[in-house]
Order: structure tokens, then sequence, then C-alpha cells
């Protein structure tokens, strides 16, 4: 790879970034204010209650990490998938496609184990299979820059990942800990890909 297609392919991961952001951010806003304004916050019920087959519970699955019991929920959901869809955007090439499985696959895991007398919300399933993708695909499948991604998150990565599985109320351990397994799986069974530039341009 010449410095003119590493140079489009940084361009085409910074576009990535900010798509990744709107993909993601938007719809968890949107949904929070629209919950908030015009839907009484019944929208909240459509979270995941584990092993129920009703038609709210299958909607939860792959939309629970839309719904937010409050503002500060919402924010602190959103400040740290600022920083690892920033990464996310930059290491990985089919980072939408991801993304959207570890949705489903979070989704479910909390489904299989979690209580079911609970409901679970929030993004934060979808924070920790990201977090376990990550570090499955640097550690399984040798993938360099998620190794690297680890390294700059640093601490406070780690202090996230160890804080978010200590059983506290009001806490959904079952997502955290879903969303972490299924994300290390994902992670450790992807390949290697980064250039996504022609070598014929």
């Amino acid at each position: 790879m010449n410095w003119q297609q590493f140079l489009n392919l940084i361009v085409a991961r910074i576009k990535q970034v900010v798509g990744l952001y709107a993909f993601v951010l938007i719809p968890m806003w949107g949904m929070f204010f629209l919950n908030e304004v015009a839907l009484f916050g019944l929208w909240n019920i459509f979270g995941i209650v584990p092993r129920a087959l009703d038609v709210g519970s299958m909607i939860g699955v792959f939309a629970s990490w839309t719904m937010h019991g409050n503002l500060s929920h919402l924010i602190g959901n959103t400040v740290t998938l600022l920083q690892i869809l920033f990464l996310f955007g930059l290491f990985e090439k089919n980072a939408y496609r991801t993304i959207i499985k570890l949705v489903i696959a979070s989704g479910l895991v909390t489904w299989v184990i979690g209580s079911p007398s609970s409901i679970h919300i929030g993004a934060s399933g979808l924070c920790f299979a990201m977090f376990g993708y990550m570090i499955g695909g640097a550690l399984f499948a040798r993938r360099w820059g998620y190794l690297l991604a680890c390294i700059i998150m640093g601490t406070g990565y780690w202090l996230t990942i160890k804080q978010g599985l200590m059983p506290q109320p009001g806490v959904s351990f079952a997502a955290h800990f879903g969303g972490l397994c299924a994300g290390l799986l994902l992670g450790a069974t992807s390949k290697h890909h980064y250039t996504s530039v022609s070598r014929h341009q």
C-alpha cells in the first residue's frame, strides 16, 4: 500500500466513524426523546424479558439498546460509545454489519441467561459486546489494530469492564456479561481485514 492508498483509507475510516456516530447515537437519542414526549415511557416496556416468547421481548432483543430509563442512563452509555465507536470505526472494515451482529448476539444471550423476572433495557449490552469483540479480535484473531485499541483505552477500558461485571442494584449484569461473551465469540472468529482500497487505483 502506497501513501496515497493509505491516506484514502484513513479518510474512509474517519468518514466511517462519523457514520457510526449517526448510526448508533441518533436512534438512541431520538427514541429517548420520542419516548419522553410522545410515547409516555411506553417504549421501555419492550425491553428484553429473558426467555419470554412474547412480541415485546423479541422487539427488545433487537431494540433494547435504544431504551433508557432516564437522561443520566443515556448520557453514561453515550460517553462510552463515543470512545469505542471511534476505535471501532478506525479498525473495523465492515463496522455497520458487525454492530448489527453484536446487537442481535448480545440481545439473544441476555434473553437466554437473564433472570425471568427482570426486564433489560439500555445500550450497555452493546457497549460490552463491542468491548468483547475488540478483545476477542486482539487475543484470538491476531487483529493488531484492536490490540492497539485496547492499549489506547488503557486502565479505563478494563476498569469499565470490571465495574460492569460486578452485580449492582438496577444494573443489568446479564446484559453486561452476555454482551461481553457474545462479543468475545464474534471477535475471536473475525478475520483480519484492514484495507478496503483497491490496488488498481
